[in-house]
């Protein structure tokens, strides 16, 4: 089933009027709230909330649930455009379900909380040490660690694996990758979506005049926030989630676009293959996922052939939004197996 036109009008007219003060007034009436932490969708119970260093960047992160002696650390990173606010319904999942797991999120440089990052610095690798970091100072036990990747954060997972600490690859016991990729993405997909005429003219105004980039931002957002929404989902999904997801891509710095953009097109991680020999996982793709089709998920397996490869039906690329039961199953599996190891 498609979703009707009229859902991506209403994503253009919510994503045009976020650009202004009296839009979002406007929205906040519609909707009788504004999009903040403090509703849903969004985190909106987590447990510690701060910022750590990484490579002289301030990384925001959230610990969504934070017991006293944690059996598991589940290490959620999220997508391109996107922010940790995108695993909300897996968070609040296990806050349900697993209290004494912890769940630890964070903004990747040049997204969310975390905010503006030159674009020479938009890389999977940054991003990796940005995880690292953050583990390092939100789970300085020794609890096993399961990594959650969607999307770009996939990439950085595998990225994550490739340059920890062997100590600290030793506490890696599962990984679910979702909606990801392993080769570089210069023929196909979202890298292909962003050579629009306005990303390109964004791309030459940064280069010659701060200025007349962030005249061009309004444009641009309302141009590329809603042709994304409109590629990654497949499935019929709340209203209010389509428009949460816009917001996201809506908010990322246009520095973030252009440099993970450029790093996309080269970046692949399949020397990290090697170190995922010992670990359990789950490969998730949805069958309609037209930006990491279910090619680069076969190709995950042939690189991790202990893995089990989930096809999501009738789900696009946000799975973690159009199907958020896929994906909780799955961390149901794994937690269970590895709580069990623990004990």
């Amino acid at each position: 089933m498609r979703l009707s036109p009229e859902y991506w009008r209403q994503v253009g007219r919510s994503v045009s009027w976020r650009m202004t003060p009296s839009g979002r007034r406007r929205l906040a009436l519609e909707h009788a709230k504004l999009h903040t932490r403090a509703v849903e969708p969004g985190l909106d119970n987590v447990d510690r909330e701060g910022y750590v260093e990484s490579h002289g960047k301030h990384i925001a992160y959230y610990v969504g649930t934070e017991p006293t002696h944690p059996q598991a650390t589940v290490v959620f990173i999220h997508g391109f455009t996107l922010s940790a606010e995108s695993f909300f319904l897996q968070a609040k999942h296990l806050r349900r379900h697993w209290p004494q797991v912890r769940s630890l999120l964070m903004d990747l440089r040049g997204h969310g909380r975390t905010g503006t990052t030159p674009v020479q610095e938009c890389s999977v690798d940054y991003a990796a040490d940005d995880v690292i970091a953050t583990i390092r100072h939100c789970a300085q036990d020794d609890s096993p660690i399961i990594l959650v990747g969607h999307s770009l954060g996939g990439l950085v997972a595998f990225a994550v694996l490739r340059r920890m600490s062997e100590q600290e690859r030793q506490r890696v016991a599962g990984m679910v990758l979702v909606s990801t990729s392993i080769d570089a993405l210069a023929a196909r997909g979202l890298p292909q979506l962003l050579k629009t005429p306005v990303a390109e003219k964004v791309r030459s105004a940064m280069e010659t005049s701060p200025e007349e980039a962030a005249q061009l931002r309004q444009e641009a957002a309302a141009i590329l926030a809603p042709a994304l929404a409109a590629t990654v989902f497949r499935r019929p999904t709340n209203y209010n989630l389509i428009e949460f997801h816009a917001a996201m891509i809506n908010e990322t710095p246009l520095e973030t676009f252009i440099g993970f953009l450029d790093d996309l097109q080269e970046h692949q991680e399949d020397q990290a293959a090697p170190y995922l020999r010992d670990i359990r996982g789950r490969i998730m793709v949805g069958d309609k996922d037209g930006v990491t089709p279910i090619s680069q998920a076969r190709r995950i397996k042939e690189l991790w052939p202990q893995a089990r490869l989930d096809v999501v039906h009738d789900a696009g690329h946000m799975i973690i939004l159009e199907a958020p039961e896929a994906v909780n199953t799955a961390l149901d599996g794994l937690l269970g197996v590895t709580v069990q190891c623990r004990r």
